[in-house]
């Protein structure tokens, strides 16, 4: 069971009941525009949100999605993920969708540190890296306004829309989460 709740987020597992949300967060022009696919179809969607649903936590290699709710309406406003890349070496790579229509309220940043929380404590991972696409600044100065560090800078590493695409990655390892969060 995943319940994570923050100021004004909760943060679940997905269920058949987000289909339409989800789909419709996923599909709204822009959405995508940093990622290496096209908005999902509605059974994509569905697909989707039942592997999100029945995923087991911590599983490696594959990445877990939950809903981010917003308390106010008791709506998904975007999902955030986490991908245990080696339980042996408690590595995991995070990402973040939230809608754009909510944009420059700090609820991504409320969400992903609530997310990393969890992933340390309770997945107890060690290091943990996200990735952006180079033109997504606001990705970009997210993680680094919580802490983590720039480790790379990916030079066409993904081809999409018919342009060859630049990434950047950032990480933060379990100690230094931990100070910065007791500092904060």
């Amino acid at each position: 069971m995943i319940h994570i709740e923050t100021e004004r987020l909760t943060l679940r597992r997905m269920q058949e009941s987000d289909l339409q949300t989800y789909y419709e967060i996923d599909n709204h022009p822009g959405h995508c525009q940093y990622l290496s696919r096209p908005p999902h179809t509605l059974e994509q969607s569905r697909e989707f949100i039942t592997t999100a649903r029945d995923l087991r936590l911590g599983e490696e290699g594959h990445y877990l999605h939950v809903s981010v709710d917003l308390k106010s309406t008791n709506t998904m406003i975007g999902n955030v993920c986490i991908k245990v890349e080696s339980q042996v070496h408690r590595q995991g790579d995070v990402g973040w969708f939230l809608s754009a229509k909510l944009r420059g309220q700090g609820l991504a940043t409320e969400a992903v540190v609530s997310w990393l929380d969890f992933c340390f404590s309770t997945i107890d991972l060690h290091r943990v890296t996200a990735r952006c696409d180079a033109a997504n600044e606001r990705s970009r100065a997210m993680m680094e306004r919580i802490g983590m560090r720039q480790e790379a800078h990916y030079k066409q590493i993904a081809y999409f829309d018919d342009v060859w695409h630049d990434q950047y990655c950032y990480a933060i390892l379990k100690p230094e989460w931990e100070e910065a969060r007791s500092s904060a």
